[in-house]
């Protein structure tokens, strides 16, 4: 596997499809630019988190075709984050694979929801690892990191790039008070350590895109993690972004698997 990943750590605006969109473009025209390969965008990153979930449903189907669309134009896969999706009477958080030719190589569905979205929004039922022109890459989202046995499902598939659009934000608190930072620097300790160990543990490339700034809810504001990053079994941290602010950060990544699979405790 050897290719140019570019993350874009982008700040959503709730509830606006139509400017998250436009930021993602030039995101994407920028990261073409810069010679990337791979362009992968945070959770929720069109419609935004919360309400936005499942506001805008129905419109699900254009957002993809924009985003095929999208890659043929620039010449990139893309993983455009995640939206919400109806299947039948259920709703589930997706994330998607589009190739530089716009078809669709995986989608996944979140499987370990946080609480607030547990209440709309139902559980995939599978992981998913599919070929591209890389090699075979599997997907998982924000919350799903912290959870090994989703990763030794895809390892025992042979995944070798895992991609995880991630809508990680730290604990409520008033902005810029002890607390607040305290509770930031814990999230972003555990956040560094998942990223380091599965890559690791399971032999992979792993790429984890947060969402960058802040979020206005009622009466509160949220701060997100930020951190972004790419990670290597044996390179360990290959580029990282030091903050939460908007950021683009592109690498050449490298990566062959062992021959002999890691082994499985039964």
């Amino acid at each position: 596997m050897n290719l140019s990943i570019a993350i874009a750590q982008m700040q959503v605006t709730p509830g606006d499809p139509a400017a998250n969109i436009t930021k993602m473009e030039q995101f994407i025209q920028a990261a073409a630019k810069r010679g990337a390969d791979l362009v992968v965008f945070p959770e929720d990153a069109i419609c935004g988190p919360l309400a936005g979930q499942n506001a805008f449903v129905a419109e699900a189907p254009g957002y993809l075709a924009h985003m095929q669309k999208l890659a043929v134009t620039y010449g990139v896969d893309l993983v455009p984050g995640t939206w919400t999706v109806g299947d039948g009477i259920a709703l589930y958080n997706q994330a998607h694979y589009i190739s530089a030719d716009g078809t669709l190589a995986g989608i996944y569905r979140k499987i370990n929801l946080w609480e607030t979205e547990k209440v709309i929004i139902a559980p995939g039922a599978s992981v998913s690892v599919f070929p591209t022109r890389f090699g075979l890459v599997g997907m998982v989202v924000c919350w799903d990191i912290a959870f090994p046995p989703i990763f030794t499902a895809m390892n025992q598939l042979g995944v070798e790039l895992v991609v995880s659009p991630t809508f990680w934000s730290v604990p409520l608190h008033a902005p810029g008070t002890p607390d607040a930072l305290a509770a930031r620097q814990e999230d972003i300790d555990l956040i560094d350590s998942l990223c380091t160990a599965r890559a690791f543990e399971n032999d992979i490339v792993f790429v984890y895109c947060n969402a960058a700034g802040t979020l206005n809810l009622p009466g509160s504001v949220v701060t997100l993690s930020g951190c972004s990053q790419i990670t290597h079994p044996v390179d360990k941290v290959i580029c990282r972004s030091d903050g939460n602010h908007e950021d683009l950060l592109v690498a050449e990544v490298f990566h062959q698997r062992s021959a002999a699979a890691p082994t499985v405790p039964v």
